[in-house]
């Protein structure tokens, strides 16, 4: 419900889509301006989305950043959201860094558990470098292995 014609606003919310194949992702072809709608109109919207194929995650609308990372001299960047819980953040591959474009043609192909990260939003620096490393290492892997079964 557009903000203009709903009576009782309660709810601000924003929708947006990250698809992990790249030849399908336009970004932020989905985003769309605030919506301010009611709890019932909300929950309505919620049971539709949960309908549709994907995985959809409540994120705080106006907390989303990228992160950026070196492994062997190669920059890897990612997008982050922090869920409407503000308990954890989700990592996903961008299109920011050079090297990232590998990973994006191939992350449709990966396992589910392999195409984003989620990490508890209160670890320290260090721990959250070491798990992103890690992802993204793993992620390089299983591209090298799918390259040599082909």
């Amino acid at each position: 419900m557009n903000k203009k014609v709903s009576r009782h606003p309660e709810i601000l919310f924003m929708y947006d889509v990250y698809d992990v194949n790249l030849n399908k992702h336009v970004d932020n072809k989905y985003y769309l301006e605030e919506f301010l709608i009611n709890e019932a109109h909300f929950q309505a919207f919620e049971y539709s989305l949960s309908k549709l194929k994907g995985h959809h995650i409540q994120c705080r609308p106006f907390a989303r950043g990228h992160y950026e990372l070196s492994i062997n001299g190669k920059k890897y960047s990612t997008r982050v959201y922090q869920t409407a819980a503000n308990d954890k953040e989700l990592f996903f591959f961008d299109e920011e860094a050079i090297h990232n474009t590998r990973l994006r043609e191939k992350n449709h192909e990966l396992p589910i558990e392999l195409q984003w990260l989620i990490l508890p939003k209160d670890i320290d620096q260090t721990e959250r470098e070491t798990a992103i490393f890690d992802w993204i290492n793993e992620v390089l892997n299983f591209i090298g292995q799918m390259k040599i079964k082909q």
